[in-house]
């Protein structure tokens, strides 16, 4: 009876979320600067309070995780003079570090073949080439060598945190890489547009799909957490179909004649 009376983590958190991000996305078209700068600020905290009404533990380096994104939006919300931008972006490299030593642990039974190898070079290739066109379109608009700095080694943590979720999914292809994988995703999108918002032309519509990509890397974060605190994870490989539409044996036995 008790786990019947726990909250579904994938329905009323991912209705919460939805409707977070629909007043953020209005507020941000009609330049309501409020509401964004709340809805960033309190996501970390409505996350982590839906994982406690279910679960009462979490491991200590996911709850850093956790933290250290809520300190990195915090310090973009709230503007404490020239260093509040730097800090942030210190934050989140360091979130993004922690996450790279989370990939690591997996890293240990990870065995690499040929083909898995020339996937992981390409990836790697095109990465540091995206990043570096990127950093030739907006160099001229870093105000100080600081800055400069933290892009050379957000991107680098970047590179990595993609390199290592690429090389454990085509590794192990479970549920709980593809979940890895997208959140990484979600996280290195909702960057390149941070930057580009900053450093070389805004959009009000950069700006939603920014937020909507970092709430979605938060989300996917703690998917991952929960499945691995609930023993849901397991080392059956499935693909990305079977990931995003759930079937059983039994389904797949049925016939349809056409």
């Amino acid at each position: 009876m008790q786990n019947t009376q726990k909250l579904k983590p994938n329905k009323g958190l991912v209705f919460v979320l939805f409707v977070l991000l629909m007043c953020t996305s209005l507020a941000t078209y009609f330049n309501l600067i409020i509401v964004p700068m709340i809805a960033k600020l309190i996501t970390v905290t409505i996350l982590l309070t839906f994982y406690y009404c279910q679960l009462h533990k979490m491991a200590n380096v996911f709850l850093t995780i956790f933290l250290v994104f809520f300190l990195g939006d915090a310090c973009s919300v709230f503007d404490f003079g020239v260093w509040s931008s730097k800090i942030s972006k210190s934050m989140y490299i360091l979130a993004y570090l922690l996450l790279i030593f989370v990939l690591i642990g997996k890293l240990k039974k990870v065995r690499f073949e040929g083909l898995v190898t020339v996937y992981l070079v390409l990836v790697l290739l095109l990465n540091s080439y995206f990043l570096y066109a990127l950093y030739g379109v907006a160099k001229d608009n870093f105000v100080d060598e600081v800055n400069l700095v933290l892009y050379i080694c957000h991107g680098i943590t970047l590179i990595a945190m993609t390199y290592f979720a690429f090389a454990v999914y085509l590794s192990r292809e479970t549920a709980q890489s593809i979940t890895f994988l997208l959140m990484v995703f979600c996280f290195v999108f909702s960057d390149v547009l941070n930057y580009i918002c900053h450093l070389y032309v805004y959009f009000w519509i950069f700006e939603v799909f920014e937020g909507i990509l970092h709430t979605a890397g938060l989300f996917l974060l703690y998917k991952y957490v929960y499945d691995h605190h609930t023993n849901r994870a397991t080392d059956k490989r499935i693909n990305f179909s079977e990931y995003f539409i759930p079937t059983t044996e039994t389904l797949r036995e049925i016939r349809v004649n056409l």
